[in-house]
């Protein structure tokens, strides 16, 4: 059953990334490890790209599939062509979640990497000071941030892995979902080679007797 070996891999994976993006989420609410009050908290925090998209809904897809058979990851890099044991259509129901949650994840980091993050601009106001990603490709903007001190890299930083992470869970999901639905049409349990091993194991077994 080396599909749900594979799948089973990647169910670990997408609980540690779904545990890292709920960590990344946390942050915000701390810009540049210091404590503020409620209303310097960024809107990115409140959005819950990370807790809820990234992270929550992530969490339904890996249950899923670490609850089926545990084999080594090593065989299911060797047989990804294997398909077929993932007939459930649980698997790709819940690759849908997946794909849900890790797509408003990736649309939430990659905005927030336009927007910039909100920080204090002098005269007692936080505010959002860069416009259309200018930031981005001029560092002069950053002097406009006066405080949290280093709080654009802190920003670009925790955004950054959120992208990766998330179109790391979207890639899976997706890939899931598209083995699921093939092992629905093709409701062979075994791979074409498994067949070959069964019967010469079944041979084996009738010349010893």
């Amino acid at each position: 059953m080396c599909s749900t070996n594979c799948t089973h891999c990647l169910g670990a994976t997408l609980l540690h990334m779904a545990i890292l993006s709920m960590i990344l989420n946390i942050l915000l609410f701390f810009p540049a490890m210091q404590r503020v009050s409620i209303d310097k908290i960024p809107n990115e925090a409140w959005s819950f790209g990370g807790l809820l998209g990234s992270g929550v809904m992530i969490l339904f897809p890996a249950t899923v599939y670490l609850r089926m058979k545990k084999l080594d990851c090593y065989a299911c890099i060797i047989n990804l062509l294997c398909v077929k044991s993932l007939s459930n259509g649980n698997v790709a129901l819940f690759s849908c979640v997946g794909i849900l949650g890790s797509s408003y994840g990736l649309f939430m980091a990659l905005f927030a990497i336009y927007k910039g993050p909100k920080c204090f601009v002098g005269g007692d106001s936080w505010e959002y000071p860069f416009h259309k990603g200018n930031y981005l490709v001029d560092l002069n903007y950053w002097k406009d941030c006066i405080s949290p001190p280093h709080i654009i890299p802190w920003h670009l930083s925790i955004f950054i892995v959120q992208v990766l992470v998330s179109s790391a869970q979207l890639a899976i999901c997706i890939c899931t979902v598209m083995s699921g639905l093939l092992g629905s049409i093709f409701t062979s349990e075994k791979c074409p080679w498994s067949h070959k091993e069964a019967q010469t194991s079944q041979n084996l077994v009738m010349d010893s007797s």
